[in-house]
């Protein structure tokens, strides 16, 4: 096993940063909440060495629960047009749908679809079942296929 060492935190981050973050603000709504979550994330990786066997998967699995309680903390929701340009409608709009879902399922989807991880995957991030991301991965496409049907 190799150790986490700075050169090998700087690789993870390399390689996980853009897809965690995009991730992190799909599922929060808001830029700085994702940013705190995943800068979080990887200083707790930093100061836990070598206890981590896999440092990727720590720090997504990591910055969920991070993001988790910080939502929690959030004192206010935060509107889609506060997080982005709003010239970008497709992400307004994709931010707005996700609303809707509950925080199990937005985390199942945005894991699923920012994120590229398969079902058995997103279990282990979220430290649930392969069968609960199925039927919450169900529920949530019945819901945005809903909001999409509706004028």
């Amino acid at each position: 096993m190799e150790a986490v060492t700075a050169d090998r935190v700087e690789r993870v981050y390399r390689a996980e940063h853009e897809r965690l973050w995009r991730s992190l603000l799909a599922y929060t709504g808001d830029a700085d909440l994702a940013s705190d979550a995943e800068s979080e994330a990887f200083t707790q990786l930093i100061g836990r060495g070598d206890e981590v066997r896999d440092p990727a998967a720590w720090v997504w699995r990591s910055a969920y629960r991070i993001a988790n309680g910080l939502m929690d903390q959030r004192t206010r929701p935060v509107a889609a047009t506060e997080v982005v340009d709003v010239t970008d409608w497709s992400v307004v709009d994709l931010l707005s749908m996700l609303d809707g879902l509950s925080r199990q399922q937005r985390a199942c989807v945005v894991l699923r679809y920012v994120g590229g991880f398969a079902g058995p995957e997103i279990a282990e991030l979220l430290g649930t079942s392969a069968g609960t991301v199925r039927v919450q991965l169900h529920r949530a496409h019945e819901t945005l296929r809903a909001s999409l049907e509706t004028p």
